[in-house]
């Protein structure tokens, strides 16, 4: 795109940034702070930030169930406990929402909601799973986070 298309490349590079700081944003208002050993939705099932092993990784294991859907991904916790997945997909498929169902159906305390900016532009979508019974309510983090007025949790 950079050389077929100058100026939509430099439009994307400043929404990209853009949507990077809404990211950071919207983590704030829920008190999150990013983790660095996330890596699929059996890291939320955990009590403390631990990678998964490698064999039962759903992300970067044998298998990989999660691997598309986590494009871009990113976790995030609430006093050091693992409470979100968020992601900037490009697209989500029928196998990602079956997925999606999987999980949700594996953990009760796990949902799932799609949309929102995604912050690694390019057209893509934030996917977002998290703990119910840390923060029961979340939304994707949106064009602006002020001007839906967030609650601080």
């Amino acid at each position: 795109m950079k050389r077929r298309d100058p100026e939509r490349y430099e439009r994307e590079v400043v929404r990209q940034a853009d949507a990077q700081r809404v990211i950071v944003e919207w983590a704030e208002w829920y008190g999150l702070k990013q983790a660095k050993m996330a890596c699929c939705p059996g890291w939320l099932t955990r009590k403390v930030s631990r990678r998964c092993s490698i064999d039962r990784c759903t992300a970067l294991g044998s298998g990989a169930f999660d691997h598309r859907w986590l494009e871009h991904g990113a976790g995030w916790l609430l006093d050091g406990q693992p409470v979100a997945l968020t992601s900037a997909s490009y697209g989500i498929r029928d196998e990602e929402h079956a997925r999606f169902e999987w999980w949700t159906d594996e953990d009760p305390r796990l949902a799932v909601v799609l949309g929102g900016q995604g912050w690694y532009g390019m057209g893509s979508t934030q996917v977002l799973i998290w703990r119910t019974d840390v923060i029961e309510v979340m939304e994707p983090a949106p064009e602006s986070v002020r001007a839906l007025g967030y609650q601080q949790y």
